[in-house]
């Protein structure tokens, strides 16, 4: 009697590795639900390192000008220069073992669903910990050099619940970073669904006439920025105190029970890269099992100070 001739479904061109399509399934499922939830892609600082557990980002300051005396000696003016360094965090895994007679005897598919949420629990992480490295900055008084400025932050008792009040502070944030000469291009505005909601309420927001660029519609609920400044609509929004949170690295427990929104820059924000979003898929026969994770090596710092702005309900010491 002759052996069956198995149709590997995992195989490509059957040949290789019988679980290589499996794993690239799992791989896109991970990054699908990454992406989605993931809002801050483009408006951070990113750097990327092949090796180490660090990485400089430099500063440099402005240069100043004089009036020439004739006759005198031009030797040239000092320009202020510093680093930031941004260390990486250890790395961070979101990982489920399923038992073969758990899957076995289950009617329903879990390992999708299982893949789903990984990818959803490391954006937010991610996200999180950038929001509060703005937020930080924003509470930052010097910038790294002389020339550059600080952080801001704007308060109001009424924040978080008079559609105006939010408004007129997004706006007053576009004035400082005028004031501040921060570009006027990759200003975002990170806030939660209840601010955003909020926003759209206030018929002067979506009209045309007063605020034209905002893509806005009444009907719709939508409103995409203010003052020329984008909105980012996202429930990843840190908003408790978690100075006391040991579950966090020291430099992210900071108190954000008081802040509403976060206005920054892209430059404000730094991110360091040693391991990108990765995946891996494990049979183990000791265990009667298999471990699938999700990981990345990142770190995150606040870079350009004078970029972030915090608008909050009250001051947080």
């Amino acid at each position: 009697m002759a052996n069956a001739v198995p149709n590997r479904l995992g195989q490509v061109k059957n040949t290789g590795d019988d679980k290589a399509l499996f794993m690239e399934q799992y791989a896109g499922e991970v990054l699908t639900s990454f992406v989605e939830e993931y809002k801050l892609a483009g408006h951070v600082t990113e750097r990327n390192i092949s090796h180490g557990k660090s990485a400089s980002f430099p500063t440099v300051g402005t240069i100043g000008s004089e009036y020439h005396v004739p006759g005198t000696e031009l030797t040239g003016m000092n320009v202020e220069h510093n680093e930031v360094i941004v260390g990486l965090d250890p790395m961070l895994i979101s990982h489920v073992f399923i038992a073969n007679i758990d899957e076995a005897m289950n009617h329903y598919d879990v390992r999708s669903e299982y893949t789903r949420q990984q990818g959803l629990e490391l954006a937010k992480r991610r996200q999180l910990n950038e929001l509060r490295m703005a937020i930080k900055a924003a509470r930052t008084v010097t910038g790294p050099v002389t020339s550059q400025p600080g952080g801001g932050v704007i308060v109001a008792a009424t924040m978080g619940s008079d559609s105006t009040v939010l408004a007129n502070a997004i706006r007053q944030s576009r004035q400082m970073f005028d004031e501040k000469e921060i570009p006027d291009e990759d200003v975002v505005c990170a806030l939660k669904p209840a601010q955003w909601y909020l926003l759209t309420q206030n018929k002067d927001l979506i009209d045309r006439d007063y605020n034209p660029s905002a893509g806005a519609s009444l009907s719709q609920a939508v409103i995409e920025s203010v003052a020329r400044i984008k909105l980012l609509k996202t429930n990843a929004f840190p908003s408790v105190d978690d100075t006391a949170n040991t579950k966090l690295q020291s430099k992210y427990r900071i108190d954000t029970s008081k802040t509403v929104a976060a206005v920054f820059h892209k430059s404000a924000v730094a991110t360091l890269k040693l391991l990108d979003l990765a995946l891996e898929d494990a049979y183990d026969a000791r265990r009667q099992g298999t471990l699938m994770l999700s990981k990345f090596a990142l770190g995150h710092d606040s870079l350009r100070v004078g970029g972030a702005i915090e608008l909050a309900t009250a001051a947080t010491p």
